[in-house]
Protein backbone atom coordinates (compact mmCIF):
# COMPACT_ATOMS: atom_id res chain seq x y z
CA UNK A 1 0.00 0.00 0.00
CA UNK A 2 1.23 3.50 -0.80
CA UNK A 3 2.20 5.31 2.40
CA UNK A 4 1.16 8.75 1.11
CA UNK A 5 -2.13 7.62 -0.44
CA UNK A 6 -5.22 9.79 -0.13
CA UNK A 7 -7.08 6.99 1.67
CA UNK A 8 -4.33 6.77 4.30
CA UNK A 9 -4.36 10.53 4.80
CA UNK A 10 -8.16 10.65 5.15
CA UNK A 11 -8.06 7.70 7.55
CA UNK A 12 -5.43 9.48 9.63
CA UNK A 13 -7.54 12.67 9.69
CA UNK A 14 -10.63 10.76 10.79
CA UNK A 15 -8.73 8.85 13.49
CA UNK A 16 -7.30 12.14 14.80
CA UNK A 17 -10.76 13.75 14.67
CA UNK A 18 -12.25 10.78 16.50
CA UNK A 19 -9.60 11.01 19.21
CA UNK A 20 -10.27 14.74 19.56
CA UNK A 21 -14.02 14.04 19.76
CA UNK A 22 -13.51 11.45 22.52
CA UNK A 23 -11.15 13.80 24.40
CA UNK A 24 -13.63 16.66 24.07
CA UNK A 25 -16.52 14.63 25.43
CA UNK A 26 -14.32 13.17 28.19
CA UNK A 27 -13.31 16.68 29.29
CA UNK A 28 -16.89 17.89 28.97
CA UNK A 29 -18.13 14.94 31.02
CA UNK A 30 -15.53 15.55 33.72
CA UNK A 31 -16.16 19.30 33.81
CA UNK A 32 -19.93 18.97 33.83
CA UNK A 33 -19.78 16.15 36.38
CA UNK A 34 -17.82 18.38 38.73
CA UNK A 35 -20.28 21.18 38.15
CA UNK A 36 -23.20 18.82 38.62
CA UNK A 37 -21.73 17.46 41.85
CA UNK A 38 -21.29 21.00 43.13
CA UNK A 39 -24.91 21.77 42.26
CA UNK A 40 -26.06 18.64 44.07
CA UNK A 41 -24.01 19.67 47.08
CA UNK A 42 -25.63 23.10 47.05
CA UNK A 43 -29.11 21.55 46.77
CA UNK A 44 -28.37 19.38 49.77
CA UNK A 45 -27.36 22.50 51.68
CA UNK A 46 -30.56 24.22 50.62
CA UNK A 47 -32.74 21.26 51.56
CA UNK A 48 -31.14 21.04 55.03
CA UNK A 49 -31.20 24.78 55.73
CA UNK A 50 -34.79 25.16 54.53
CA UNK A 51 -35.87 22.19 56.62
CA UNK A 52 -34.22 23.69 59.73
CA UNK A 53 -35.93 27.02 59.11
CA UNK A 54 -39.30 25.21 58.86
CA UNK A 55 -38.70 23.45 62.18
CA UNK A 56 -37.79 26.70 63.87
CA UNK A 57 -41.05 28.17 62.65
CA UNK A 58 -42.93 25.05 63.74
CA UNK A 59 -43.79 24.25 60.13
CA UNK A 60 -42.92 20.57 59.74
CA UNK A 61 -43.43 19.04 56.27
CA UNK A 62 -46.34 16.58 55.99
CA UNK A 63 -44.26 13.99 54.10
CA UNK A 64 -40.49 14.16 54.65
CA UNK A 65 -39.70 11.95 51.65
CA UNK A 66 -41.79 14.08 49.31
CA UNK A 67 -40.06 17.17 50.74
CA UNK A 68 -36.62 15.84 49.82
CA UNK A 69 -37.91 14.63 46.43
CA UNK A 70 -38.51 18.26 45.56
CA UNK A 71 -34.75 18.80 45.96
CA UNK A 72 -33.86 15.84 43.72
CA UNK A 73 -33.15 13.48 46.64
CA UNK A 74 -34.59 9.96 46.66
CA UNK A 75 -34.46 7.45 49.49
CA UNK A 76 -32.12 4.48 49.03
CA UNK A 77 -33.96 1.23 49.73
CA UNK A 78 -31.14 -1.14 48.76
CA UNK A 79 -29.51 -2.20 52.03
CA UNK A 80 -26.29 -3.37 50.38
CA UNK A 81 -25.87 -0.02 48.64
CA UNK A 82 -26.69 1.80 51.87
CA UNK A 83 -24.08 -0.17 53.82
CA UNK A 84 -21.46 0.38 51.10
CA UNK A 85 -22.08 4.14 51.06
CA UNK A 86 -21.86 4.40 54.85
CA UNK A 87 -18.77 2.17 55.04
CA UNK A 88 -16.78 3.35 52.02
CA UNK A 89 -18.18 6.78 51.23
CA UNK A 90 -16.29 10.02 51.87
CA UNK A 91 -18.01 12.58 54.06
CA UNK A 92 -17.91 15.99 52.45
CA UNK A 93 -19.57 17.91 55.21
CA UNK A 94 -21.71 17.34 58.30
CA UNK A 95 -24.31 19.54 59.94
CA UNK A 96 -25.54 18.88 63.44
CA UNK A 97 -28.92 20.31 64.45
CA UNK A 98 -31.37 19.79 67.30
CA UNK A 99 -33.56 17.59 65.14
CA UNK A 100 -30.94 15.49 63.38
CA UNK A 101 -27.43 15.02 62.09
CA UNK A 102 -26.98 15.56 58.34
CA UNK A 103 -23.99 14.06 56.48
CA UNK A 104 -23.18 14.72 52.82
CA UNK A 105 -21.37 11.68 51.42
CA UNK A 106 -19.78 11.06 48.00
CA UNK A 107 -19.49 7.50 46.76
CA UNK A 108 -18.60 6.39 43.19
CA UNK A 109 -18.94 10.00 41.96
CA UNK A 110 -22.48 10.24 43.35
CA UNK A 111 -23.78 12.38 46.19
CA UNK A 112 -25.77 10.99 49.08
CA UNK A 113 -27.39 12.69 52.08
CA UNK A 114 -27.49 10.68 55.30
CA UNK A 115 -30.01 11.80 57.94
CA UNK A 116 -29.63 10.40 61.44
CA UNK A 117 -32.08 11.68 64.10
CA UNK A 118 -30.72 9.25 66.70
CA UNK A 119 -33.92 7.18 66.62
CA UNK A 120 -34.10 6.41 62.91
CA UNK A 121 -31.99 7.14 59.85
CA UNK A 122 -32.37 7.45 56.12
CA UNK A 123 -29.99 7.59 53.13
CA UNK A 124 -31.01 9.81 50.19
CA UNK A 125 -29.44 9.74 46.75
CA UNK A 126 -29.16 12.83 44.52
CA UNK A 127 -30.89 12.20 41.18
CA UNK A 128 -29.70 15.19 39.14
CA UNK A 129 -26.66 13.40 37.65
CA UNK A 130 -28.81 10.78 35.86
CA UNK A 131 -30.54 13.03 33.35
CA UNK A 132 -27.31 14.89 32.60
CA UNK A 133 -25.29 11.70 31.90
CA UNK A 134 -27.97 10.25 29.68
CA UNK A 135 -28.19 13.40 27.55
CA UNK A 136 -24.42 13.67 27.22
CA UNK A 137 -24.05 10.05 26.13
CA UNK A 138 -26.85 10.44 23.58
CA UNK A 139 -25.07 13.44 22.05
CA UNK A 140 -21.73 11.55 22.03
CA UNK A 141 -23.22 8.48 20.32
CA UNK A 142 -24.93 10.66 17.69
CA UNK A 143 -21.68 12.54 16.99
CA UNK A 144 -19.80 9.24 16.75
CA UNK A 145 -22.34 7.79 14.31
CA UNK A 146 -22.11 10.93 12.15
CA UNK A 147 -18.30 10.66 12.05
CA UNK A 148 -18.44 6.97 11.11
CA UNK A 149 -21.06 7.66 8.42
CA UNK A 150 -18.99 10.50 6.94
CA UNK A 151 -15.83 8.35 6.90
CA UNK A 152 -17.64 5.40 5.28
CA UNK A 153 -19.23 7.71 2.71
CA UNK A 154 -15.93 9.40 1.77
CA UNK A 155 -14.08 6.05 1.73
CA UNK A 156 -16.72 4.62 -0.60
CA UNK A 157 -16.39 7.66 -2.88
CA UNK A 158 -12.59 7.47 -3.21
CA UNK A 159 -12.18 3.68 -3.14
CA UNK A 160 -12.63 3.50 -6.96
CA UNK A 161 -9.28 5.35 -7.20
CA UNK A 162 -7.49 2.06 -6.46
CA UNK A 163 -9.25 0.30 -9.31
CA UNK A 164 -8.74 3.30 -11.62
CA UNK A 165 -5.02 3.42 -10.75
CA UNK A 166 -4.66 -0.30 -11.50
CA UNK A 167 -6.44 0.13 -14.85
CA UNK A 168 -4.22 3.09 -15.78
CA UNK A 169 -1.09 1.03 -14.97
CA UNK A 170 -2.38 -1.81 -17.15
CA UNK A 171 -3.14 0.65 -19.96
CA UNK A 172 0.33 2.20 -19.67
CA UNK A 173 1.80 -1.31 -19.80
CA UNK A 174 0.19 -1.92 -23.19
CA UNK A 175 -3.06 -3.63 -22.16
CA UNK A 176 -5.64 -1.74 -24.20
CA UNK A 177 -8.57 -3.96 -23.21
CA UNK A 178 -9.43 -2.16 -20.00
CA UNK A 179 -12.72 -0.87 -18.63
CA UNK A 180 -13.10 1.55 -15.75
CA UNK A 181 -16.65 2.87 -16.07
CA UNK A 182 -18.32 3.90 -12.84
CA UNK A 183 -22.01 4.11 -11.98
CA UNK A 184 -21.44 6.58 -9.14
CA UNK A 185 -22.33 10.24 -9.42
CA UNK A 186 -19.28 12.14 -8.18
CA UNK A 187 -16.07 13.74 -9.47
CA UNK A 188 -14.01 10.53 -9.26
CA UNK A 189 -16.62 8.63 -11.27
CA UNK A 190 -16.56 11.45 -13.83
CA UNK A 191 -12.77 11.15 -14.15
CA UNK A 192 -13.02 7.34 -14.45
CA UNK A 193 -15.67 7.59 -17.17
CA UNK A 194 -13.69 10.19 -19.10
CA UNK A 195 -10.57 8.01 -18.94
CA UNK A 196 -12.63 5.00 -20.08
CA UNK A 197 -13.88 6.95 -23.09
CA UNK A 198 -10.35 8.19 -23.88
CA UNK A 199 -8.95 4.64 -23.59
CA UNK A 200 -11.61 3.32 -25.97
CA UNK A 201 -10.88 6.09 -28.46
CA UNK A 202 -7.12 5.44 -28.30
CA UNK A 203 -7.76 1.70 -28.64
CA UNK A 204 -9.91 2.28 -31.73
CA UNK A 205 -7.30 4.60 -33.26
CA UNK A 206 -4.49 2.09 -32.63
CA UNK A 207 -6.53 -0.77 -34.08
CA UNK A 208 -7.44 1.24 -37.17
CA UNK A 209 -3.80 2.28 -37.65
CA UNK A 210 -2.61 -1.31 -37.25
CA UNK A 211 -5.24 -2.52 -39.70
CA UNK A 212 -4.26 0.17 -42.20
CA UNK A 213 -0.52 -0.57 -42.00
CA UNK A 214 -0.95 -4.32 -42.07
CA UNK A 215 -3.30 -4.08 -45.03
CA UNK A 216 -0.75 -1.99 -46.94
CA UNK A 217 2.07 -4.39 -46.09
CA UNK A 218 -0.04 -7.37 -47.09
CA UNK A 219 -1.02 -5.79 -50.39
CA UNK A 220 2.59 -4.87 -51.14
CA UNK A 221 3.82 -8.43 -50.64
CA UNK A 222 1.82 -9.72 -53.62
CA UNK A 223 3.33 -7.44 -56.34
CA UNK A 224 6.79 -7.81 -54.76
CA UNK A 225 6.48 -11.59 -54.89
CA UNK A 226 5.28 -11.52 -58.48
CA UNK A 227 8.03 -9.08 -59.44
CA UNK A 228 10.67 -11.37 -57.94
CA UNK A 229 9.29 -14.38 -59.84
CA UNK A 230 9.34 -12.43 -63.09
CA UNK A 231 12.90 -11.27 -62.36
CA UNK A 232 14.08 -14.85 -62.06
CA UNK A 233 12.84 -15.48 -65.61
CA UNK A 234 15.07 -12.81 -67.21
CA UNK A 235 17.92 -13.96 -69.42
CA UNK A 236 20.12 -10.94 -68.73
CA UNK A 237 22.06 -12.00 -65.62
CA UNK A 238 23.06 -8.47 -64.67
CA UNK A 239 19.50 -7.12 -64.87
CA UNK A 240 18.23 -10.27 -63.18
CA UNK A 241 20.63 -9.86 -60.27
CA UNK A 242 19.77 -6.21 -59.84
CA UNK A 243 16.00 -6.76 -59.91
CA UNK A 244 16.20 -9.70 -57.50
CA UNK A 245 18.25 -7.50 -55.17
CA UNK A 246 15.68 -4.69 -55.44
CA UNK A 247 12.76 -6.98 -54.62
CA UNK A 248 14.71 -8.63 -51.80
CA UNK A 249 15.38 -5.16 -50.43
CA UNK A 250 11.66 -4.36 -50.62
CA UNK A 251 10.80 -7.56 -48.75
CA UNK A 252 13.32 -6.62 -46.09
CA UNK A 253 11.78 -3.15 -45.76
CA UNK A 254 8.30 -4.67 -45.36
CA UNK A 255 9.63 -6.87 -42.53
CA UNK A 256 11.26 -3.81 -40.93
CA UNK A 257 8.02 -1.85 -41.19
CA UNK A 258 6.19 -4.71 -39.47
CA UNK A 259 8.63 -4.75 -36.54
CA UNK A 260 8.57 -0.95 -36.33
CA UNK A 261 4.78 -0.99 -36.17
CA UNK A 262 4.87 -3.59 -33.37
CA UNK A 263 7.49 -1.59 -31.46
CA UNK A 264 5.52 1.64 -31.79
CA UNK A 265 2.30 -0.04 -30.58
CA UNK A 266 4.18 -1.84 -27.77
CA UNK A 267 2.79 -5.17 -28.94
CA UNK A 268 6.12 -6.91 -29.63
CA UNK A 269 7.02 -9.83 -27.38
CA UNK A 270 10.76 -10.17 -26.82
CA UNK A 271 12.31 -13.60 -27.43
CA UNK A 272 15.41 -13.39 -25.28
CA UNK A 273 17.95 -16.18 -25.82
CA UNK A 274 21.71 -16.50 -25.62
CA UNK A 275 23.64 -16.01 -28.86
CA UNK A 276 27.23 -15.46 -29.89
CA UNK A 277 27.59 -11.78 -30.70
CA UNK A 278 29.37 -12.70 -33.93
CA UNK A 279 26.15 -14.29 -35.23
CA UNK A 280 24.09 -11.21 -34.31
CA UNK A 281 26.61 -8.92 -36.04
CA UNK A 282 26.74 -11.13 -39.13
CA UNK A 283 22.93 -11.02 -39.34
CA UNK A 284 23.01 -7.21 -39.07
CA UNK A 285 25.56 -6.98 -41.89
CA UNK A 286 23.52 -9.40 -44.04
CA UNK A 287 20.49 -7.12 -43.58
CA UNK A 288 22.51 -4.31 -45.18
CA UNK A 289 22.50 -6.38 -48.42
CA UNK A 290 25.99 -5.28 -49.40
CA UNK A 291 28.01 -7.23 -51.95
CA UNK A 292 31.49 -8.43 -51.00
CA UNK A 293 33.25 -5.49 -52.62
CA UNK A 294 31.13 -2.93 -50.76
CA UNK A 295 31.60 -4.79 -47.49
CA UNK A 296 35.35 -4.43 -47.85
CA UNK A 297 35.09 -0.78 -48.87
CA UNK A 298 32.44 0.43 -46.42
CA UNK A 299 32.98 -1.71 -43.32
CA UNK A 300 35.95 -1.96 -40.97
CA UNK A 301 35.57 -4.49 -38.12
CA UNK A 302 38.09 -4.64 -35.30
CA UNK A 303 37.94 -6.72 -32.09
CA UNK A 304 36.84 -10.08 -30.72
CA UNK A 305 33.10 -10.77 -31.21
CA UNK A 306 33.07 -14.32 -29.82
CA UNK A 307 31.40 -13.35 -26.52
CA UNK A 308 27.79 -14.32 -25.77
CA UNK A 309 24.82 -11.99 -25.31
CA UNK A 310 21.24 -12.55 -24.19
CA UNK A 311 19.10 -10.67 -26.70
CA UNK A 312 16.21 -10.94 -29.12
CA UNK A 313 18.19 -12.06 -32.17
CA UNK A 314 16.09 -10.38 -34.86
CA UNK A 315 15.56 -7.11 -33.01
CA UNK A 316 19.18 -6.63 -31.95
CA UNK A 317 20.39 -7.46 -35.47
CA UNK A 318 17.93 -4.86 -36.79
CA UNK A 319 19.22 -2.25 -34.29
CA UNK A 320 22.88 -2.84 -35.23
CA UNK A 321 21.96 -2.81 -38.93
CA UNK A 322 20.31 0.62 -38.54
CA UNK A 323 23.29 2.09 -36.68
CA UNK A 324 25.74 0.78 -39.30
CA UNK A 325 23.47 1.89 -42.15
CA UNK A 326 23.22 5.42 -40.72
CA UNK A 327 26.98 5.50 -40.17
CA UNK A 328 27.65 4.62 -43.82
CA UNK A 329 25.02 6.98 -45.27
CA UNK A 330 26.08 9.98 -43.18
CA UNK A 331 29.83 9.42 -43.39
CA UNK A 332 31.97 11.79 -45.43
CA UNK A 333 33.88 8.76 -46.71
CA UNK A 334 30.89 6.36 -46.84
CA UNK A 335 32.49 4.03 -44.34
CA UNK A 336 31.60 2.67 -40.89
CA UNK A 337 34.14 1.54 -38.29
CA UNK A 338 32.94 -1.27 -35.98
CA UNK A 339 35.09 -1.53 -32.86
CA UNK A 340 34.53 -4.33 -30.30
CA UNK A 341 36.20 -4.19 -26.91
CA UNK A 342 35.28 -6.81 -24.29
CA UNK A 343 31.45 -6.77 -24.46
CA UNK A 344 31.08 -3.24 -25.81
CA UNK A 345 30.48 -2.42 -29.47
CA UNK A 346 31.17 1.07 -30.85
CA UNK A 347 30.18 2.10 -34.38
CA UNK A 348 32.01 5.17 -35.72
CA UNK A 349 31.94 7.28 -38.85
CA UNK A 350 33.69 10.47 -40.00
CA UNK A 351 31.33 13.41 -40.50
CA UNK A 352 30.62 16.99 -39.53
CA UNK A 353 29.18 17.62 -36.03
CA UNK A 354 25.42 17.39 -35.63
CA UNK A 355 23.52 20.65 -35.76
CA UNK A 356 21.06 19.58 -33.07
CA UNK A 357 21.27 17.58 -29.84
CA UNK A 358 21.34 13.83 -30.42
CA UNK A 359 17.95 13.48 -28.67
CA UNK A 360 16.35 15.28 -31.63
CA UNK A 361 17.68 12.62 -33.98
CA UNK A 362 16.13 9.90 -31.81
CA UNK A 363 12.68 11.14 -32.83
CA UNK A 364 10.90 9.44 -35.74
CA UNK A 365 11.27 10.90 -39.23
CA UNK A 366 14.02 13.43 -38.49
CA UNK A 367 15.19 14.50 -41.91
CA UNK A 368 15.31 17.23 -44.52
CA UNK A 369 15.74 20.77 -43.33
CA UNK A 370 16.44 19.75 -39.75
CA UNK A 371 19.49 17.67 -40.50
CA UNK A 372 20.58 19.55 -43.63
CA UNK A 373 21.54 16.29 -45.25
CA UNK A 374 20.30 12.82 -45.88
CA UNK A 375 17.70 12.03 -43.28
CA UNK A 376 18.13 9.69 -40.37
CA UNK A 377 14.45 8.75 -40.79
CA UNK A 378 13.30 6.01 -38.43
CA UNK A 379 16.78 4.52 -37.98
CA UNK A 380 17.86 5.87 -34.61
CA UNK A 381 14.26 5.89 -33.35
CA UNK A 382 14.04 2.13 -33.93
CA UNK A 383 17.50 1.59 -32.41
CA UNK A 384 16.64 3.55 -29.27
CA UNK A 385 13.42 1.59 -28.74
CA UNK A 386 15.10 -1.79 -29.27
CA UNK A 387 17.98 -0.95 -26.93
CA UNK A 388 15.58 0.24 -24.21
CA UNK A 389 13.50 -2.93 -24.58
CA UNK A 390 16.66 -4.87 -23.71
CA UNK A 391 17.30 -2.59 -20.69
CA UNK A 392 20.52 -1.41 -22.33
CA UNK A 393 21.75 2.10 -23.12
CA UNK A 394 22.69 3.68 -26.44
CA UNK A 395 25.54 6.13 -25.78
CA UNK A 396 26.52 8.81 -28.30
CA UNK A 397 29.75 10.79 -28.42
CA UNK A 398 31.63 12.98 -30.95
CA UNK A 399 35.42 13.04 -30.74
CA UNK A 400 38.14 13.98 -33.23
CA UNK A 401 35.69 14.40 -36.10
CA UNK A 402 34.02 11.05 -35.55
CA UNK A 403 30.48 10.17 -34.44
CA UNK A 404 30.40 7.22 -32.04
CA UNK A 405 27.41 5.08 -31.04
CA UNK A 406 28.11 2.54 -28.28
CA UNK A 407 26.21 -0.32 -26.64
CA UNK A 408 27.76 -1.99 -23.61
CA UNK A 409 26.15 -5.40 -23.16
CA UNK A 410 27.58 -5.69 -19.65
CA UNK A 411 25.75 -2.60 -18.39
CA UNK A 412 22.12 -3.71 -18.10
CA UNK A 413 19.95 -0.84 -16.91
CA UNK A 414 17.44 -1.27 -14.04
CA UNK A 415 13.84 -1.63 -15.20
Amino acid sequence: MIKNSIINKISAIFILSLLLLVMFFALLLEQQSEKNLENMKQRQFQSINYLLVMYRNNMQPNDIEEYFNNFGLKRVTNKNLKNSVLDKGVIIFQKLSPISRFSSIIYNDRYYLYIDNFESNALLESQDYKNFNENLWIVFVLALLIFIYMYASIYKSISPLKSLSAQIRKFAGGDLNIECKSEQNDEIAEVANEFDRAAKKIRDLIHSRQLFLRTIMHELKTPIGKGRIVSEMLDDEVAKKRLVGVFARLELLIAEFSKTEQLASQSYNLKIEEYTFLHVLDQAIDLLMLDEQKKEEQLSIDGDSSFCVKVDFELMALALKNIIDNAIKNSSEHKAYICIEEQKITIKNKAEPLKMPIQEYMQPFVSGSKTSGSGLGLGLYIVQNIVQLHNLELVYDYNHGMHQFSIDFQKVQSV
